[in-house]
């Protein structure tokens, strides 16, 4: 489908058979017609540090009227690095109008999460990992080693399980994966854990998801 590309990291199906998908060093492609574009649909300017960068990538349920289209990235704002989740704008294979919806999630060069998408209850979920700091995972007050759970716009949801905060679950190491049951609606996680001796091995996980419950 494509070749000679900068660590692809997130793939994204437009309901007009568009292919849209992320390069960790910042770029965002779309295969259109079976052919990769030679000019990126958005450069986003990130922060290149280890599994840092242009991540996380999700297409609105309502993407063929409203052409929303949301990112997670790493950045640095001089003194420290953050991710955030942004909404950009859609037209003609090019992005524009950022809104920042949750901003200042802590980063670091490894366990930066990143995994962006729509459950079917219509609100945006992402990972994020605990960046390299694990007792972060178990502060509510951290955006740290969670998965989050907001309203499209970036408002938090009022049955959000912790009031007035978009902490959906927490404890989370490294979390990569989100996929929903197609017929219960119960959401997995997969999560990236520690390597085990002598590197050979790492104890990663499978888990089930279920509204402000400790995982770690």
């Amino acid at each position: 489908m494509a070749t000679r590309l900068q660590i692809p990291w997130e793939i994204a199906f437009a309901p007009d058979g568009r292919i849209f998908f992320t390069e960790r060093v910042g770029t965002l492609r779309v295969i259109d017609n079976g052919v990769l574009a030679d000019e990126p649909v958005g450069k986003v300017d990130v922060a290149r540090v280890g599994e840092g960068g242009l991540l996380g990538l999700s297409l609105d349920p309502d993407f063929e009227k409203n052409h929303y289209l949301y990112l997670y990235y790493t950045y640095s704002d001089f003194l420290n690095l953050y991710n955030r989740v942004s909404r950009f704008t859609e037209l003609n294979n090019k992005i524009s109008e950022e809104k920042i919806l949750l901003d200042k999630i802590p980063a670091q060069s490894i366990h930066d999460g990143g995994r962006i998408k729509f459950g079917p209850d219509g609100k945006l979920y992402a990972t994020t990992g605990d960046s390299a700091n694990p007792s972060s995972s178990q502060d509510l007050k951290s955006l740290s080693g969670k998965i989050l759970r907001i309203n499209s716009d970036g408002t938090i949801p009022n049955d959000n399980p912790f009031a007035d905060s978009p902490v959906y679950s927490y404890g989370h190491r490294n979390p990569q994966g989100l996929a929903w049951d197609p017929v219960t609606g119960v959401l997995f996680e997969t999560e990236h854990g520690p390597s085990g001796e002598n590197g050979m091995r790492a104890h990663d996980e499978i888990n089930i998801i279920e509204p402000g419950k400790n995982y770690g």
